[in-house]
């Protein structure tokens, strides 16, 4: 395994990730990758000649950011959540 993902990397400094070579680097499957990508939650992805996709380090970085902003925002949704079933039990528990 090892081997495999070294030789992703060195692979990916060239032209990037295919989207096999992202999901062994992310240890996803690629069914997840495409409902990620179906529900608009993928990298960006670069294509050439129509048919070869490719991931960079640069749609990764800003993948994983928006990743983190995503789990962020549902931190930040679930801790309002439990303010307001205060607010309205009347502060009771």
């Amino acid at each position: 395994m090892e081997q495999k993902l070294k030789k992703h990397i060195d692979r990916a400094g060239r032209d990037g990730y295919s989207i096999n070579e992202f999901c062994v680097r992310f240890a996803m499957s690629t069914a997840t990758y495409f409902k990620m990508r179906a529900a608009g939650q993928g990298p960006r992805e670069m294509r050439i000649n129509g048919s070869f996709v490719r991931i960079t380090e640069d749609a990764i970085t800003d993948w994983k950011h928006e990743r983190e902003n995503d789990a962020d925002a549902d931190a930040h949704r679930a801790a309002n959540k439990q303010r307001s079933q205060f607010a309205v039990s009347g502060g009771r528990t």
